[in-house]
């Protein structure tokens, strides 16, 4: 359940110089949620109930305990999907049983938020970057269960273009009593992506589940993925120093993960949203993607990063075909004197001018970062075609 404090992606100005850095998108701390505690107790009412009825019809069987780790990622994204990476780490379960405003992360920070209702964030949340809504009204990013077990509860029908964490509906949900006895919480699903597997039906680690959304108490598409025990406390998947309970996850997750999800070149700016409807239309990003282009043409070139910390310097080029630097560039967080010195999610560009006589050819974009190599390439013929970004993966 997730939300900035003012918006969920900031727009700023670009400034006059081509060789310049322009903030484009932001993803700051905290976030907001909506769930009240007495939606929350609702909520695992209705599950106990449906546990108690399929355990009475034998679809419920009885807890077999696994080992530590037996969660595997739960997003896919779709074949053919062809940036880098696809997600956003937001904010982690909270620890700190305190509130308003006190709070531990599972590594006793605090990538995470409360309220001052007294809810304290009880998941993590991975949000859509970088064109949240535009990834979401493609179906670009599957929910699949972490774990196998047995539906108890599946919630379909509301609106998923919510915005706001008032005045808004329910969310589009599936709950798995998983076979370990933890109950799965997957949130904020798309309209009509939920599967259509019934309660009682058994889904294996990796079953389609549903598509990331926004709906119910959500400032952009993103899974809140939570887990609880029997007597509905919240269990935090993730082992650190402030979460002396074993990490649940096959594949170990870090804290922070700097990356570079998506670089591409386009035509123009890419235009993003602060919500995914303008004056009750849908609306999404429009990356105005192109990757051929003609000598004369301007080429505007964007980095989307996840887990971005002031210090961590990207070297960027621009390479002809023959492999010399056309242009070249060192990018560093903290030379944009924001706010903060971490965000989960930034996107920049930078827009260079071809010359008349630029040489025909496949052109690259390389950006060295976090010990990879990212690499796009794009034409440069006459004339110019609008097409697709493709992207090569980071060699690491």
């Amino acid at each position: 359940m997730l939300m900035p404090s003012v918006l969920s992606i900031l727009l700023f100005a670009a400034p006059d110089s081509d060789a310049g850095a322009r903030l484009v998108a932001l993803m700051p701390p905290p976030a907001l949620d909506a769930l009240s505690p007495e939606q929350h107790a609702a909520i695992e009412s209705v599950l106990r109930d449906h546990m108690r009825t399929l355990m009475r019809k034998g679809k419920l069987a009885p807890v077999a305990p696994a080992g530590s780790a037996n969660l595997q990622w739960p997003l896919q994204p779709v074949l053919g999907f062809a940036p880098f990476d696809y997600y956003g780490t937001a904010y982690f379960v909270d620890h700190d049983p305190r509130f308003p405003s006190s709070l531990q992360d599972y590594m006793c920070g605090e990538r995470t938020y409360d309220l001052d209702t007294g809810y304290n964030h009880g998941g993590t949340d991975y949000y859509l970057w970088p064109y949240p809504w535009l990834m979401m009204d493609d179906d670009a990013v599957r929910i699949v269960a972490a774990a196998p077990g047995v539906i108890i509860e599946r919630i379909d029908g509301n609106f998923d273009r919510d915005c706001a964490i008032q005045g808004n509906g329910g969310f589009n949900a599936v709950f798995v009593r998983q076979d370990d006895g933890l109950v799965a919480w997957y949130l904020h699903m798309k309209n009509g992506s939920v599967t259509t597997l019934r309660v009682g039906d058994r889904v294996a680690a990796g079953d389609y589940l549903g598509i990331v959304g926004s709906s119910g108490p959500s400032s952009l598409p993103h899974l809140h993925f939570q887990l609880e025990d029997a007597s509905g406390a919240v269990v935090d998947p993730r082992a650190g120093a402030c979460n002396e309970a074993p990490d649940r996850w096959t594949v170990f997750q870090p804290y922070e993960s700097a990356r570079i999800d998506a670089l591409t070149t386009h035509s123009a700016e890419p235009e993003f949203v602060d919500c995914g409807v303008a004056d009750g239309v849908p609306v999404h990003e429009d990356p105005h993607f192109r990757d051929r282009f003609a000598p004369g043409d301007t080429v505007w070139i964007f980095a989307a990063y996840s887990d971005h910390r002031n210090g961590d310097v990207t070297h960027f080029s621009l390479l002809r075909p023959d492999g010399t630097a056309f242009a070249s560039w060192d990018f560093d967080l903290a030379s944009q004197n924001l706010e903060r010195p971490f965000y989960s999610g930034t996107g920049w560009d930078w827009s260079y001018a071809l010359p008349a006589d630029a040489p025909h050819g496949t052109w690259k974009v390389r950006a060295e970062f976090a010990d990879s190599t990212y690499e796009h390439e794009f034409e440069v013929a006459a004339p110019a075609l609008r097409g697709h970004s493709t992207h090569r993966r980071p060699a690491r």
